[in-house]
């Protein structure tokens, strides 16, 4: 069998870096990894427009390594919801600043898309914690126009949301409709078993993440359409957050001795969906 891990971070500056990440991962069995962006203040950055470009380029150069160590990689930067909402709540700018700022990250990302060097946009959404009405709502704005952006380009966006069941699926179902999105590059990140129930009743794209309890409730009320996730942070500070990409291969494995899943089930989630979605050729 081989695995994927359909979202997950690297940070080279404070963490294991994508080296160490692609080893384990391969020697565990892996051979694909959409490696998503993280706020530039994880890399020590500041969250300006110089501070997101440089961390598109720690980004950038990870997802070459790892295709380097022999890896298919889906490479995907975007504007975190948290960072965005720290910028509002801590006034840090002032809100016609902030959506000036990501307007400026976006037509980069765009660009950086059409050239070929990123595969999408990720991750953008809403906080799914409690916050200023404003700091969602400027969320809100910024993820309508990255969704216009990955419509017009044809890429995938990730979506980080609330686990709000069906209220958050329908909201995206209703862009969907509104926006002419394909739905097929609209991704929900990280979501909780009754949310992806609800999404999987509306035929919508989705990661849950690899942990050894969801999963065993996943393989026996999903059926196998979507992908699982480590949305490993690479953080030294939280190790494991919120999973190793190894660990999410190893409970799979787990699962399928005990005779939860099998592996037909398997080969669907981790390459079957993987090279429908983002468009990779098969191991």
């Amino acid at each position: 069998m081989m695995f994927a891990d359909a979202h997950l971070h690297s940070n080279p500056v404070s963490g294991l870096g994508i080296k160490n990440i692609a080893h384990k991962f391969k020697d565990s069995g892996g051979w694909f990894l959409a490696i998503v962006s993280l706020p530039p203040t994880h890399y020590g950055l500041s969250s300006s427009y110089e501070g997101y470009m440089k961390s598109i380029e720690i980004l950038i150069n990870e997802c070459k390594l790892a295709k380097d160590y022999g890896l298919k990689v889906a490479c995907l930067a975007g504007l975190h919801p948290a960072d965005i909402e720290k910028l509002i709540v801590r006034q840090v700018l002032k809100p016609k600043e902030i959506l000036s700022l990501s307007e400026r990250i976006l037509k980069e990302i765009a660009y950086l898309c059409k050239k070929g060097i990123l595969n999408g946009i990720g991750e953008v959404g809403r906080p799914h914690y409690k916050t200023k009405p404003e700091a969602i709502v400027a969320n809100e704005i910024i993820l309508r126009h990255a969704l216009t952006i990955a419509r017009d380009l044809g890429v995938i966006v990730h979506l980080h949301l609330e686990q709000g069941g069906l209220i958050t699926v329908q909201s995206i179902k209703d862009y969907i409709e509104l926006l002419h999105l394909n739905p097929l590059k609209i991704l929900l990140h990280h979501l909780d078993l009754h949310t992806s129930i609800e999404a999987q009743h509306e035929n919508l794209i989705f990661t849950i993440p690899g942990k050894y309890p969801l999963l065993r409730e996943a393989f026996q009320r999903l059926s196998p359409n979507y992908m699982i996730e480590s949305d490993y942070i690479d953080d030294l500070k939280r190790p494991g957050v919120s999973s190793y990409p190894w660990d999410i291969i190893h409970n799979q494995r787990r699962l399928l001795s005990e005779g939860i899943t099998n592996e037909e089930y398997l080969y669907k989630l981790n390459i079957d969906n993987i090279c429908r979605v983002y468009g990779v050729e098969p191991p």
